[in-house]
């Protein structure tokens, strides 16, 4: 492979880990607080309180999980629009298998796993090894898996689910520790991430110095490191101070760890994004990008079955409308939080924060009663604002 080629995987490898990554986080915070804020005025002050922020926590678990690997997807320029009548559709089988064939919770949540796989494994096969458009492969896939849902559930609501199955979509953890108001083992977790993300964010930087890269000055990684540390501890102490974390919540971040640690320290997440950056150099690289794009959407039908777990948990029953426009939810998420529509950028951490923001929005004007009609023109304009912020941003760079 020639020294061009060389250096153009592995610059677009570390934009994707280093890029637009931090300055999307900060700007993101700024967003939550400003937007979050004027909710909390136009809703009579209903939007800030503990019991409705823990609320919105939950209800943006679902789409915040189907982000995290949506990442990997529209980083190496492609995209799902069916992870939203996937999450109908499993639900479905879930709730056949439950409640019709008597199947257990952990043969029925195993079974839905591997049939996530499989929808996964179908759009990646006519991507990856056909090269057909992902845009009409998933487009085609939201029509048959939304007509999968209806001929196995025959439009009907199954429910409801048993209680070892729906924990994981509403149960709180245990408060160990604490009273009513007050979840101990909660606070525990939120000192050990926030711990743990210290150690890592520390032995990253003295690599990065020892290697000989260059890193930003210690006053503003010590200002980065203490904001995020009292954001989370802030979101964080919403549910301490209410009745704790829940079950969705703590899948959540171990989902969110897992991809993290994949994208941003495997050969594989170098793969995804020296993809999405340089096409032609990836192959001439080495990568085996037909066998990359068919494990991303592996992957992400997993994890989108994990999400159609939670949801229908959640929910207790499945229905035929279960995960309508998830997708879109997800989608614009992925994007507000900088993962770039061009390929070859993107973060985790900033998708789960741009879909919290998404979900945020539409607690917002459900608490304020706006019609259908309102809400899709408000969801249409801050997708095609987040969509024109990326490609301004990737112009300017050029």
């Amino acid at each position: 492979m020639s020294n061009n080629a060389k250096n153009a995987v592995g610059i677009r490898s570390l934009k994707g880990k280093f890029g637009q990554g931090d300055f999307y986080k900060f700007t993101l915070v700024i967003e939550i607080l400003v937007i979050f804020g004027v909710l909390q005025v136009l809703t009579g002050g209903m939007f800030l309180t503990t019991r409705n922020l823990s609320n919105l926590l939950m209800q943006g678990c679902t789409c915040a999980i189907i982000s995290i690997t949506m990442v990997m997807v529209i980083a190496t320029c492609n995209c799902d629009l069916a992870a939203g009548s996937i999450v109908g559709c499993l639900g479905t089988v879930a709730a056949v298998l439950q409640v019709h064939n008597s199947f257990g919770s952990a043969a029925t949540i195993g079974i839905t796993v591997v049939a996530g796989l499989i929808a996964g494994a179908w759009h990646g096969y006519w991507i990856a090894y056909k090269h057909l458009p992902a845009f009409l492969v998933t487009l085609s896939g939201q029509l048959l898996f939304k007509g999968l849902t209806l001929l196995l559930g025959k439009g009907n609501t199954i429910g409801p689910m048993s209680k070892s199955f729906s924990k994981f979509g509403h149960d709180y953890l245990p408060a160990l520790f604490g009273g009513e108001n007050f979840n101990g083992l909660s606070l525990v977790i939120t000192f050990v991430l926030i711990l743990g993300y210290i150690i890592f964010s520390y032995k990253g930087r003295k690599g990065e110095i020892k290697g000989g890269s260059e890193v930003e000055v210690t006053w503003k990684y010590l200002l980065k490191t203490a904001i995020i540390a009292g954001v989370t501890f802030g979101i964080s102490s919403i549910m301490i101070f209410y009745r704790g974390f829940t079950y969705a919540i703590i899948i959540l971040l171990i989902v969110a760890g897992i991809f993290h640690f994949i994208i941003t320290n495997t050969p594989f997440g170098r793969a995804v994004f020296a993809i999405g950056g340089n096409r032609e150099a990836a192959r001439l690289s080495g990568i085996n990008i037909e066998r990359t794009e068919l494990s991303i959407y592996m992957l992400h039908g997993v994890v989108t079955a994990i999400a159609a777990i939670i949801f229908l948990g959640r929910m207790g029953q499945a229905t035929a409308a279960a995960g309508t426009a998830f997708e879109f939810t997800a989608i614009t998420g992925c994007i507000v939080g900088g993962t770039s529509i061009r390929g070859g950028e993107g973060n985790v951490l900033g998708a789960i924060m741009g879909t919290m923001l998404m979900a945020g929005i539409d607690n917002g004007m459900s608490l304020l009663n706006l019609g259908p009609e309102y809400q899709y023109i408000i969801k249409g304009v801050v997708l095609l604002l987040a969509v024109a912020i990326d490609v301004a941003s990737k112009e300017k760079k050029a």
